[in-house]
């Protein structure tokens, strides 16, 4: 391991879903594969399509290099700022007053590109997505993310090529506890309908971004860990003290 000394941020922004197609197909062929110093995600709103991308120790002109072939496909606007990691990550956060005050997500994985039938499906929710908050969020895999770590790891897609989330965000933040906003029924019924349309291309889910209700969690979120963590549970918390809807249960003896 070595110091992280600088990092190159890249923003891309398309105005609309118009290049969906090619802006998607050319990125989850080309960041997964890329070279490890350089991670991208890809955030998809119902008026713009945002490609954010970082390179560890390098420059402007090698960040446009490699993403190419996805900042070719029509007219994005394009921004680039260089800095230490810690500087340019608080400068893209977003202030947690101007977040909607409600989310809702649903996690996957996906091990082949997704072909143009699954992108129509992503263009017709994000067309009639409840709000401009709400985004189908991806992420490429690569680099560490595909090397099991010695003796193993919990974590079970190391041979995802992305991650993604269809994500539903609704409501203001304000000083009423408890109110119900009106929106709730739409944004729900929306992420729920969003995901189940697109289970013939993808599969498992993230479990720090849990799917609640999910009917196979054990191997949507373990795959062939499951039964070895419950041995685990087992050793370490054989009454199931800690314990929630999807929790591991512990290994009987």
């Amino acid at each position: 391991m070595a110091p992280l000394k600088g990092v190159t941020y890249l923003q891309a922004t398309w105005d609309g879903l118009g290049d969906l197609h090619g802006v998607f197909d050319a990125w989850q062929r080309t960041a997964p594969v890329a070279e490890d110093r350089l991670g991208t995600q890809l955030e998809i709103h119902k008026p713009q399509i945002l490609l954010f991308a970082v390179l560890a120790e390098g420059s402007p002109e090698e960040a446009k290099e490699l993403l190419a072939p996805i900042l070719s496909v029509g007219n994005p606007q394009i921004s680039v700022q260089e800095g230490n990691w810690g500087d340019v990550y608080a400068g893209f956060q977003i202030p947690t007053e101007d977040e909607p005050a409600n989310w809702k997500f649903f996690s996957q994985f996906t091990r082949r590109p997704f072909p143009e039938e699954a992108i129509d499906v992503i263009a017709s929710f994000m067309h009639d997505a409840p709000t401009d908050d709400s985004n189908f969020f991806t992420q490429a895999f690569g680099g560490a993310a595909r090397r099991s770590p010695r003796g193993g790891a919990a974590f079970a897609h190391r041979d995802a090529i992305f991650y993604s989330e269809s994500g539903a965000g609704w409501g203001t933040r304000g000083d009423e506890p408890g109110v119900c906003d009106p929106l709730t029924p739409q944004a729900q019924a929306w992420i729920a309908e969003f995901s189940q349309a697109l289970r013939p291309y993808v599969n498992g889910a993230y479990v720090n971004v849990p799917n609640i209700g999910q009917q196979d969690w054990e191997i949507a979120y373990w795959r062939d860990n499951f039964e070895r963590l419950r041995k685990i549970k087992a050793k370490y918390d054989p009454h199931n003290v800690f314990q929630y809807e999807q929790s591991i249960p512990p290994a009987s003896c």
